[in-house]
């Protein structure tokens, strides 16, 4: 298994629980995490979130004791013009508008995250601080 909590989700804007605590609670079955005491139902990891979604998941990760970490789809810019890979969020939800200050926040993570061994697997990623590979070199 390549992730052994994937049956987990990881939010940390209070602005996003919000809008979708009801129906995750609907649709997903899985354990909910934030970095935001007292957010629903969701269980209090006191680990601290870069300012990243993307940061705040590998932080989660560390705190649950993963030692390896693959990223894959964190470019970390406006690729083709898009704020995601998945088009903007609806209106009151962040677009990446500081996506710019991203890559500091990675750097000041691997900084504090140990011995996790963390690659970078995405095919574009304006990341640096961390070793870049093929998907297919980093599962093997």
């Amino acid at each position: 298994m390549l992730c052994p909590w994937a049956d987990a989700l990881y939010a940390m804007d209070r602005v996003w629980w919000d809008k979708y605590h009801t129906r995750l609670k609907k649709e997903f079955s899985g354990a909910l995490f934030t970095c935001m005491s007292g957010c629903y139902s969701a269980i209090h990891a006191p680990v601290h979130h870069y300012h990243n979604s993307g940061a705040g998941v590998i932080a989660l990760a560390a705190y649950l004791g993963v030692k390896r970490v693959i990223m894959l789809g964190y470019d970390m810019q406006h690729t083709g013009g898009k704020t995601h890979w998945h088009g903007d969020h609806p209106k009151g939800l962040a677009n990446a508008g500081k996506v710019n200050k991203w890559p500091v926040q990675f750097d000041y993570l691997k900084n504090n995250l140990g011995d996790v061994e963390i690659i970078n697997a995405s095919s574009v990623s304006a990341l640096t601080c961390f070793k870049r590979v093929s998907l297919d070199e980093a599962l093997a």
